[in-house]
């Protein structure tokens, strides 16, 4: 330590009687952090009284006593650390198709990308760097982290790795200065290859000898083939088609139908993951071309389980032009879909009013009387220990838990269940509420330690407001979900899950974490997803008759516009209900960790992680004192106040 200090004066002293200058001055403190003065940004820099002071251009000053100071120098003590690697995996990033390593050219990281949506989560590694300093990243002074940390790539991205608590003296605006985060930066640039592509992928569906497909009862043969229009993955391939569907079904094979796909083996089309069945979505229902996507990235950010992909596809069958359709997963139990480690003991679930399956794969329910259909295993084919009697059994239990207000946590995992409802909620899809296309499964049908999971989401063009008003985007937004005339069992069953405090509170802390930047991903969505199919949108308009509406202003200002104003609305809704006095952090308990954020907010005013409106314990509209001192007396003595 003496070695160094002598040394820090020598260097001062030097420096000070030749009045040279240099770029750059290092200043390492005791405490191991760097500070880091540019010339550039400095009018003088001196030894005054054993003390290190830096002027900058503005006239603040940096003082530093010498016995604080380890090095002072020309040259950095030590080496910064650089990323060694930078990747786009789709286990991170729902929209992505196929993992994108990136190149890195000195400062410059160029990665190009298959998928819809520009908000990625990167995974990167940090390497170099001085021994024993754990090294971060940032953007805009924001800690990214590999994985986990979410940003939008619409333009160059500037990452900065360095050690936290190193400060550089940096030009702010209106002529002034201060210290930033020091690192290395550099310039992160996605490729998106959707916004190259001057087309949506052609897939041409060629029945044996052209007969048409009118019957969802049986397959026909046909080859299938794929044009990626030199973005997607191009494949040709025979498959069996058939079609699929209720209300959106038609026998006229001349209407514009939805169809289920399955090939003889696994198979990757358009890069997905490796699967037989595959479903063609007809987006039949005027202005419902954007719905599903909308709806399922809805369901990614709410974090229910297994999202399907959606791929905008123009669709010929023997020839003739079918217009736009969707392409997407098949819900079931599959690695491209609910991909579950022990299926033999699992089971998944439709609820749904059109009773369509054999007698021995669905029952009404005793309780509410709804249509369970088991969609999987299907009984005496596949290979499972699972039966009706003990799907039954299962699902009777939790049922009757619902009616008769009892602990539903040992049937259902209740967040998903929340969320799920929270998802259907928010985009007024009332479809659950019949019940239709109301998807949940079983993870282990023979132990006690299994539950049902509610989702995958399916099915969301009856949402947005179509089922109230016959347009999308168009109801008020103050609709109260659970208002409606529609008088059926899902109506009565999800109602009084509904009406439970407990699911309650889990709807409303999903909501808030859904608040903010994921709302706002959603938004920029709808602008991505239409930039990207508009041309297969305008084809589909002229084979069907449909150049009247305007997709264009359904992305870019009627979508966002209502879905803000819903999310909005909803929220102060719910926190009506559900906010708890107290819960300062949202996880629908009141405990120290409350109290510590209270605290922290009343001294500082930052309010991440908090809902203020949970902190105002009084009730007064305002954050004081005078709720931490109610917390406080709430956490020492159980008092009843909070309530």
């Amino acid at each position: 330590m003496k070695k160094y200090f002598i040394f820090c004066l020598v260097v001062v002293a030097s420096l000070l009687q030749s009045r040279v200058a240099a770029a750059t001055h290092y200043v390492l403190l005791n405490s191991g952090n760097l500070r880091v003065f540019p010339d550039s940004c400095l009018q003088q820099w001196e030894s005054q009284d054993d003390k290190l002071v830096f002027t900058a251009l503005d006239g603040s000053q940096y003082c530093y006593p010498m016995a604080d100071v380890v090095f002072c120098g020309e040259e950095s003590p030590r080496e910064l650390p650089v990323i060694t690697s930078f990747k786009i995996n789709n286990k991170y990033n729902y929209q992505v198709i196929t993992d994108a390593t990136a190149t890195i050219d000195g400062d410059v990281i160029t990665v190009q990308v298959l998928g819809i949506g520009k908000r990625l989560t990167p995974s990167f590694s940090i390497g170099g760097g001085a021994e024993g300093l754990v090294p971060e990243a940032w953007v805009n002074g924001v800690k990214q982290v590999s994985k986990e940390s979410r940003l939008r790539f619409d333009g160059d991205v500037t990452y900065l790795v360095g050690y936290s608590g190193d400060k550089i003296l940096a030009p702010r605006v209106n002529n002034t200065f201060g210290m930033e985060q020091f690192g290395r930066s550099y310039i992160v640039k996605v490729l998106f290859l959707t916004d190259q592509a001057t087309a949506v992928p052609r897939i041409d569906i060629n029945t044996v000898n052209g007969e048409p497909i009118s019957s969802k009862e049986y397959y026909l043969d046909a080859e299938i083939i794929i044009d990626g229009a030199g973005i997607f993955p191009s494949m040709t391939d025979s498959v069996k088609v058939k079609g699929r569907g209720n209300s959106t079904w038609s026998s006229n094979p001349d209407a514009k139908n939805p169809y289920r796909l399955k090939f003889a083996s696994k198979r990757k089309p358009l890069g997905l993951k490796n699967a037989k069945s595959w479903v063609l979505l007809a987006n039949k229902s005027r202005g419902s071309m954007m719905t599903n996507p909308i709806g399922m990235l809805i369901a990614y950010l709410l974090d229910l389980p297994f999202p399907n992909h959606m791929i905008p596809v123009d669709l010929y069958v023997n020839g003739v032009c079918k217009g736009s359709y969707t392409f997407t997963e098949k819900v079931g139990f599959s690695n491209n879909s609910i991909d579950l480690e022990h299926e033999e003991v699992a089971a998944l679930i439709e609820m749904e009013r059109n009773f369509d399956e054999a007698i021995t794969q669905m029952y009404p329910s005793p309780g509410y009387y709804l249509p369970i259909m088991v969609q999987e295993p299907e009984f005496g084919v596949d290979e499972s220990f699972v039966t009706l009697d003990i799907v039954k059994q299962r699902f009777n239990a939790f049922e009757s838990a619902v009616k008769n207000g009892g602990d539903l946590a040992p049937h259902v995992d209740v967040e998903s269940l929340a969320r799920y409802m929270l998802m259907n909620e928010y985009i007024l899809n009332r479809e659950i509420l019949w019940p239709k296309s109301t998807y949940f499964y079983h993870t282990d049908m023979l132990s006690d330690t299994g539950r049902f999971v509610f989702g995958p989401a399916w099915d969301m063009d009856y949402g947005f407001g179509f089922g109230t008003g016959g347009n999308y985007f168009a109801v008020s937004t103050s609709e109260d979900f659970y208002q409606t005339s529609i008088n059926s069992s899902g109506k009565r069953f999800f109602t009084d899950i509904h009406n439970r405090t407990d699911v309650g509170r889990q709807v409303y802390k999903a909501f808030k974490a859904f608040m903010g930047e994921k709302l706002d991903e959603l938004c920029e969505f709808c602008q991505d997803y239409y930039e990207y199919a508009a041309p297969s949108f305008e084809h589909n308009a002229e084979v069907w008759s449909d150049e009247t509406f305007n997709y264009s202003y359904q992305a870019y200002t009627e979508a966002p516009q209502w879905l803000r104003s819903r999310a909005q609305k909803l929220l102060l809704q719910l926190a009506a209900l559900y906010c708890v006095a107290g819960d300062v952090n949202g996880n629908c308990e009141v405990d120290m960790d409350d109290l510590t954020l209270l605290i922290n907010y009343l001294l500082t005013n930052d309010s991440t992680g908090m809902d203020l409106l949970a902190a105002d314990v009084s009730g007064d509209g305002h954050v004081t004192m005078d709720d931490l001192t109610d917390l406080i007396n709430y956490l020492l003595t159980g008092s009843a106040s909070l309530d």
